[in-house]
């Protein structure tokens, strides 16, 4: 039935991977999706140390003019425990010219001006360096950050309110979250790693879960699409061009419609995996790196990442039934639209007949999307071939069907895909001579029972 199979698909494969466009848009998408991760993880962390991390502002004496509130000590803002921002003296000052004058006067280098306008509406501050400050102006930027984060205490004394212990707003608020377990042994779930990671996970992996669900079912829907079309046409080239007169002669039509599908499929796929490879060792080394960087680092995307083989994700065997399921969901969906290519003659006819792969293929898109796209999907969806190609590759990964499911859906997949294929070969061979009316499926399968 496959005599010859191999030659075929050697032909078509060569030509499938031998264009120059091919090769390019590989290789550039692989070295984007290698990089990417590296450099998205390195500026997530970068933006958070700097969030994280206030910088000294390197003044050891500012001078503040407040017309509104002449009495307060704005040395209550070195109990705020900000590092580097402990030691600074605050000084009274009526103008921001006697502020500067004074500065001149005693050749001070690291000293500030800090100016407030007090309206009913806000209050703003306005910092002036003195012309031979070493102060940059990064360095005031830094203050200004510190004066934002402190932004209420710093209203209030500025406002001239009377209060009768400022002291207190600078008390920082302590809190912890226990479980009954942690609470009993006095063990906070921000002192438990293992605890902490287990409640982030839990965050993460709903939406992850449908994530690789939603890039599963699209990855089917426009492989299946564009390369279906291009396989159904592929077919009709050859009978409107006599090809296939010669071909049956020394090649089973099932064999050359296999040989064609599969070879086309596999070009698609080697570039898809080659892409997914590069993705994913472009994760692992954006892990590596942010470590070496920064190994105390928080960040809740990549402790998520980190604790997938914990939370029972991604296991080999799951992985490898995965692969097996997009494979031949792909060749299922092919197998569809090579038969309605094997029942036309004319690019006319394949256009019409087209429509049987195009509702089958968005029929299940739409039952997926809406069904699918939920942690307790159901059992048939992952058993049906149509759905199955789109939802169970996620499924498996993802651990929320079972084993006997997975391999029973791949199971049915297989015998499935083999079939169509078979009857696509069938229905060539008998419409390779046909001369009537346009044929349907329907008919088409009507003329081969009555064989």
């Amino acid at each position: 039935m496959f005599k010859n199979f191999d030659k075929v698909f050697k032909f078509t494969f060569k030509n499938q991977i031998q264009p120059k466009g091919y090769k390019i848009l590989t290789i550039v998408v692989a070295l984007f999706l290698l990089l990417a991760p590296v450099i998205i993880f390195v500026v997530m962390d970068k933006i958070k140390s700097e969030d994280e991390e206030l910088k000294s502002c390197n003044a050891d004496r500012v001078y503040v003019v407040n017309d509104v509130a002449t009495d307060v000590d704005y040395g209550i803002l070195n109990m705020t425990n900000v590092t580097g921002y402990t030691a600074i003296n605050y000084v009274r000052s009526d103008s921001v010219e006697e502020a500067l004058e004074a500065i001149k006067e005693r050749d001070e280098k690291n000293s500030l001006v800090l100016e407030f306008a007090v309206t009913d509406d806000e209050v703003a501050s306005r910092i002036v360096l003195p012309d031979d400050s070493e102060i940059e102006k990064d360095d005031a930027d830094n203050f200004n950050k510190f004066l934002n984060k402190n932004s209420n205490l710093v209203a209030i004394m500025s406002s001239g309110v009377d209060m009768q212990d400022l002291t207190t707003l600078t008390q920082s608020t302590g809190y912890d979250v226990y479980k009954t377990s942690g609470y009993d042994d006095g063990v906070s779930v921000y002192e438990d790693k293992n605890a902490l990671n287990d409640q982030i996970n839990s965050q993460y992996k709903p939406a992850f879960g449908m994530a690789i669900t939603f890039i599963s079912i699209m990855v089917i829907y426009f492989v299946a699409l564009y390369y279906g079309n291009g396989i159904m046409q592929n077919i009709v080239l050859e009978k409107s061009s006599k090809l296939m007169d010669t071909m049956l002669i020394s090649v089973k039509p099932e064999a050359m419609i296999f040989g064609k599908m599969l070879a086309t499929l596999s070009a698609a796929l080697l570039q898809f995996f080659t892409w997914i490879i590069c993705l994913v060792v472009g994760f692992v080394a954006a892990i590596k790196v942010v470590d070496v960087m920064h190994p105390d680092n928080e960040l809740a995307l990549l402790t998520f990442l980190k604790g997938f083989k914990g939370m029972g994700l991604f296991k080999p065997l799951n992985v490898a039934i995965a692969i097996l399921v997009l494979i031949f969901g792909i060749i299922f969906y092919s197998a569809i639209s090579a038969i309605c290519g094997a029942i036309s003659s004319t690019k006319e006819e394949a256009a019409s007949n087209q429509g049987l792969f195009i509702m089958v293929l968005i029929v299940s898109f739409y039952i997926v999307l809406f069904g699918g796209m939920k942690s307790d999907v159901a059992a048939w969806m992952y058993l049906l071939p149509c759905t199955g190609a789109m939802v169970l590759p996620a499924g498996v990964c993802m651990g929320t069907t079972s084993t006997l499911i997975s391999f029973a859906g791949l199971a049915v997949m297989v015998i499935t895909t083999v079939l169509l294929v078979i009857l696509a070969g069938k229905l060539y061979v008998m419409m390779s001579l046909y001369k009537g009316n346009k044929v349907t499926l329907s008919k088409a399968i009507k003329m081969l029972v009555s064989k």
